[in-house]
């Protein structure tokens, strides 16, 4: 009986303590973490009917002592307070946990308590994609201007989302609350000398990038379940890295092992106890995280694709750049350019057209039973490239319209152009150096898909050129492009991450349903290409 209990207390005998934490104040706001959740679940009576939280033993109590000394009035009336006046009806205190004693009591709960560790979620979730017209796929990509991009897709191929995760919006009491994280960053990070000498500096942004991505997930999840979708992201295994992300790989792996690890036991704080969701039926959609090699291609919903040939091709035609044009010597020069099928000018046009086949360019990796014929054309787009000797020496991105440029070089070498005949012979029998220069760096340019202006802000621009027609006789250009194209070169390269996805449903689709564990998830860049090029005819 608790008089019992009662007696032995006042006898000194037995202590009781008050099992506390923030979300027992009765000043707390918002729902009760995850935490709070399970662990009210160990005694609520819905669990123990049929247990799915079970608490263990060997629980632990430790004991911190205070490290800050504030003063009663600091207590009491809060310690900040003229900052804070007026915006609570209670006392703020700046790092109130460590300014009294603390018992701690650490105890460890089995969650899905008769769970068997059955080992066929992938196939599972493999059998529920197949034909499913109402999946949803959302693609990531770890952006330069963006810390995250997501664009989400029909089961079609269309877009029905896209946008930067830079800043994170929360919804409280009605209330938006935004946090722009990718500015935060750019602040912490302005001082990148000092912050590799200062321990103290390396951390708050290592933490910055945590808290950043708990956010993101949480977000993820949401869409998950409410979209009904498959998360495609980047495979760093596959040795693909990309080194100007603000997103680097060890905190992008942190990312994915959080995931992993929410997907796999994911309570919805806003289902009921019994619906699917709820902390009595929690949903699993990931498997158990052991290793990144052991992930292999699939983690429940999470697919792994290379994100190779993601983020500069033109998502009209499938066209990629397979050419790194860059000088070396007049002769090398001549070399490169017998290559080329034509370069002429279209006089009806008045721009510059140049005639290639990849596949006939020595070191042109292009995969085997893909397009290699293109004609690129310098429209008069202005595109950018780097000039070393801008900004004092610095260098900076300079804009170029470099069909006017193909064409004041051939007009100041005496090379008539004007008939639209192929001008290779003429530009063979060149001999000057500044010629050949002048000449790759405004080849190399054009055939450049993606393009930055080096602005910061609003003022930056980031987008994908393409160089040749798609079938509707138009040039992407990402910058004029609608709500259902990529907007802008991050988004291109979420785009086709999620695009990647999509094929790996269509593989699920045309398997026959008994051999789904032996369905091929590894795109290759062979037929990545093949089907990009193959979506291009129809549109």
């Amino acid at each position: 009986p608790d008089s019992y209990i009662d007696q032995l207390v006042e006898e000194g005998k037995v202590y009781l303590f008050q099992l506390y934490n923030k979300d027992f104040s009765s000043y707390s706001k918002g729902k009760p973490n995850l935490h709070t959740i399970y662990w009210k679940a160990l005694f609520d009576p819905q669990n123990l009917q049929d247990i799915v939280y079970k608490l263990n033993g060997q629980a632990e109590i430790f004991y911190r002592e205070k490290s800050i000394n504030y003063s009663k009035e600091q207590l009491q009336r809060g310690h900040h307070a003229e900052e804070l006046k007026g915006k609570f009806s209670y006392p703020i205190v700046k790092d109130k946990r460590f300014a009294f004693d603390k018992f701690q009591f650490h105890v460890p709960i089995t969650l899905n308590f008769k769970s068997n560790g059955s080992p066929r979620i992938n196939l599972d979730v493999l059998e529920y994609l197949r034909n499913n017209p109402d999946v949803h796929i959302i693609g990531l990509d770890r952006g330069e201007r963006h810390l995250l991009y997501l664009t989400l897709l029909d089961r079609q191929g269309k877009i029905k989302a896209q946008y930067s995760l830079n800043e994170i919006i929360a919804t409280y009491q009605g209330k938006e609350y935004k946090k722009d994280y990718h500015g935060l960053l750019d602040e912490k990070e302005k001082g990148r000398d000092q912050a590799r000498k200062n321990w103290e500096t390396i951390e708050t942004i290592k933490e910055l990038k945590e808290g950043y991505l708990s956010q993101v997930i949480h977000q993820l999840a949401t869409m998950i379940v409410s979209k009904n979708a498959i998360v495609v992201l980047e495979d760093l295994n596959a040795g693909f890295m990309r080194g100007r992300q603000k997103v680097e790989k060890q905190v992008y792996q942190k990312f994915e092992k959080m995931l992993i690890d929410k997907l796999n036991y994911l309570v919805i704080k806003e289902k009921k106890a019994t619906e699917a969701g709820g902390f009595l039926k929690a949903l699993q959609l990931s498997n158990k995280f052991e290793s990144f090699s052991a992930i292999g291609k699939q983690s429940g919903f999470l697919f792994y694709v290379p994100a190779a040939l993601t983020s500069k091709i033109d998502p009209t035609t499938g066209f990629v750049n397979f050419l790194s044009l860059k000088y070396e010597s007049v002769e090398r020069s001549k070399e490169i350019l017998r290559q080329f099928t034509s370069i002429h000018f279209n006089p009806q046009k008045e721009w510059m057209e140049i005639d290639l086949d990849f596949a006939a360019f020595k070191g042109a990796r292009v995969p085997e039973n893909t397009r290699s014929k293109w004609r690129i054309i310098a429209t008069p787009h202005v595109r950018y490239r780097r000039n070393k000797s801008l900004n004092q020496g610095k260098g900076g991105q300079e804009p170029v319209n470099v069909n006017m440029e193909l064409q004041d070089l051939l007009g100041k070498y005496g090379i008539p152009y004007g008939a639209g005949n192929n001008l290779l012979t003429e530009i063979l029998n060149q001999s000057d150096r500044e010629f050949f220069t002048k000449l790759f760096s405004a080849l190399s340019c054009l055939l450049s898909i993606r393009h930055n202006n080096g602005l910061k802000g609003e003022d930056e621009k980031d987008f994908i050129l393409s160089p040749v027609q798609n079938s509707t006789g138009e040039f992407f250009y990402s910058e004029n492009a609608t709500s259902e194209m990529p907007q802008n070169a991050d988004a291109n390269g979420a785009y086709h991450i999620a695009m990647k996805g999509k094929w790996v449903l269509d593989q699920l689709d045309k398997a026959n349903p008994d051999e789904l564990k032996n369905v091929k998830l590894a795109i290759s860049n062979q037929e990545w290409l093949q089907y990009m090029q193959a979506k291009s005819d129809k549109i």
